[in-house]
């Protein structure tokens, strides 16, 4: 939800950072980001602790090998993220705009990545035993409607850079 909300505070249509400048909606994008990324690290090593003293093995499902990329996604993201935040600074050996859309492509990319994943995860052995097929299929249909309704801005966002940079060429 954290990741998600920082992808929407980016969004000029958003409500909550309506009357937020531009460089406030950017820190609190990456401030959203970095509280969201610690909780997936920390989540992602309680897990593989986890897993190692009750001696099971990794990595043996859909959810599990996604989850991975999803972290490594979310590392390199983020320290994209970084290099776009002072790219201004970097001008000289990296274009801003070119580094605001390749971040752009990243995040939306990752962002997916970790939609798909918690789909995957919904349908895991786990669900069932603790749910019913209906509570899997309402949690899909969340989890899918709020991943195209967080994607949206973004994607337009990512369209509008990529056919301005086109243009500029």
């Amino acid at each position: 939800l954290l990741m998600a909300e920082a992808v929407m505070i980016m969004s000029q249509d958003n409500i909550i950072a309506s009357k937020l400048s531009r460089q406030g909606r950017v820190r609190l994008h990456w401030i959203l980001q970095a509280i969201a990324a610690a909780f997936i690290f920390t989540g992602f090593l309680v897990i593989v602790i986890n897993k190692n003293i009750h001696n099971k093995s990794h990595f043996k499902s859909w959810h599990s090998i996604l989850g991975l990329v999803f972290l490594v996604s979310v590392g390199i993201t983020s320290s994209g993220g970084v290099i776009t935040l002072y790219s201004f600074r970097l001008n000289q050996y990296l274009k801003p705009a070119k580094m605001k859309l390749f971040h752009n492509f990243l995040g939306v990319l990752t962002f997916t990545v970790g939609v798909v994943t918690e789909i995957f995860g919904i349908y895991t052995l786990w669900f069932p035993k603790h749910g019913s097929l209906s509570a899997q299929v309402v949690c899909t249909v969340f989890v899918v409607l709020g991943g195209i309704f967080t994607l949206e801005s973004a994607v337009k966002s990512a369209y509008s850079r990529f056919k301005a940079l086109n243009q500029s060429l």
